[in-house]
């Protein structure tokens, strides 16, 4: 079922995450949105899991992955070697997500950490790995088939409002004045924008609320990773008043303009 308006529209998509080098001091290295979000996730050479503690939903997961778990399809041409690690994220049902593990550096391929964005609805995330090469082989460290599940915590002092693909809305808390709030908002609702260029998305999707029928504010609720579009999961505060009510809103460079407004009604949330 849609539930948004379209005036024009074009096409879309890839996904990415942060990685580093590890460094002598990787173990105890900052990282993620804030000190103290990032949980690094350890995938030992001798196949056990390990998490440095628990996965609060908006914060961060560090992966690392050793390297020596996956060495089938590794291999070799003109001195260089011609392989490659990625690693994939799956929160609930949402796409997975892929990120680099390893680099060339002189010919040599090396290890990464990657730091993957746990997004604020999330309630869990599979993870699995594939080692590829320039032949086409591929390799799988998936736990047998069934992926590395870990569950997602929730905040407890701070309320989502999430807006899934599926056109489902979803309220982890209820909402009080001075409250924060999270908007996750999921691009693939408002999509028929969806364009890239220059390896950059060409689009963009900006909420709108007000209160009590008050003044409208805006935000931007995605973010550009490379050619695809990504929830950004803004945080407001929440002003005095009884109701908030939301909508959204999709542009393109080329003129597209698309509304997700709850067929023009707004989507309505009592502040209590």
């Amino acid at each position: 079922m849609t539930r948004t308006t379209t005036l024009l529209a074009t096409a879309l998509v890839t996904l990415t995450a942060c990685a580093e080098t590890p460094g002598a001091d990787s173990n105890d290295a900052a990282g993620g949105k804030a000190d103290g979000t990032t949980t690094k996730i350890t995938f030992a050479d001798d196949f056990s899991e390990a998490a440095s503690g628990p996965l609060i939903a908006g914060d961060t997961i560090r992966v690392a992955y050793d390297i020596d778990r996956l060495t089938a399809c590794r291999g070799s041409t003109n001195g260089s070697e011609v392989w490659s690690i990625t690693g994939w994220a799956k929160f609930d049902t949402a796409e997975p997500r892929q990120f680099a593990l390893t680099r060339l550096e002189a010919g040599r391929v090396v290890a990464l950490q990657a730091d993957v964005e746990i997004p604020s609805s999330a309630t869990s995330v599979e993870l699995w790995f594939t080692n590829t090469n320039r032949w086409g082989c591929n390799a799988y460290d998936s736990n047998e088939g069934a992926n590395y599940a870990f569950d997602v915590e929730q905040r407890g002092d701070t309320a989502v409002l999430a807006f899934d693909g599926d056109f489902s809305e979803n309220q982890s808390h209820a909402i009080h004045a001075l409250d924060h709030v999270v908007i996750h908002y999921a691009p693939e609702r408002l999509s028929r924008c969806a364009g890239s260029t220059g390896g950059r998305a060409a689009w963009s999707i900006t909420g709108f609320y007000q209160v009590d029928g008050g003044a409208v504010k805006q935000l931007m609720v995605t973010r550009a990773e490379g050619s695809t579009l990504v929830a950004a999961d803004p945080q407001i505060t929440v002003p005095r008043g009884d109701d908030i009510a939301l909508w959204f809103e999709s542009t393109s460079v080329w003129g597209c303009h698309e509304v997700d407004s709850d067929y023009g009604d707004n989507y309505h949330f009592a502040i209590e």
